[in-house]
């Protein structure tokens, strides 16, 4: 019986353990000095969250182009005016994959949600590679074909 209980916990804690639930990687970064980090896939809330800060980036930068916050006009009318695309500042939303997809070699997050304009500052070629692969473990494509992930995020 006690190794029934031992086995459930074990499964429990498996279970539990996202490291062990979500693709990761182990990298080393050579213009860190070769540090070793460990990216991991988004999960499910970390969707919703980018979801939501690529659609605040939208509205704001169809703001900013003198266009409603939305785009008004529905999808499916054939005669409906084709808009402008806008520039959304790109560097936010791929440091908020970053913050929460970096961790040290111990698992442990690197970042705290509170440090993404921090790390947009700080963008570099470096954090856009992270990103890249963050987005690769999570099933996205990326890269210079692929869909842009905010307009693959349905705000475009």
């Amino acid at each position: 019986m006690a190794r029934a209980k031992a086995g459930a916990v074990g499964l429990r804690a498996m279970a539990l353990d996202p490291m062990r639930n979500f693709k990761h990687e182990r990298l080393t970064i050579e213009e860190w000095d070769g540090a070793q980090v460990v990216v991991r896939a988004l999960s499910a809330g970390d969707w919703v969250e980018y979801r939501r800060r690529a659609s605040l980036a939208v509205a704001e930068a169809r703001q900013d182009a003198g266009l409603p916050a939305q785009n008004s006009a529905p999808e499916d009318v054939e005669d409906a005016p084709i808009e402008p695309r806008v520039e959304v500042q790109s560097s936010p939303l791929y440091a908020f994959v970053l913050v929460r997809a970096l961790l040290d070699e111990s698992n442990t997050r690197v970042f705290t949600d509170d440090d993404v304009p921090v790390v947009a500052e700080a963008f570099s070629p470096v954090h856009d590679r992270l990103v890249g692969k963050v987005f690769e473990l999570s099933g996205v494509a990326a890269g210079a074909t692929a869909e842009d992930p905010v307009d693959a995020a349905g705000n475009g």
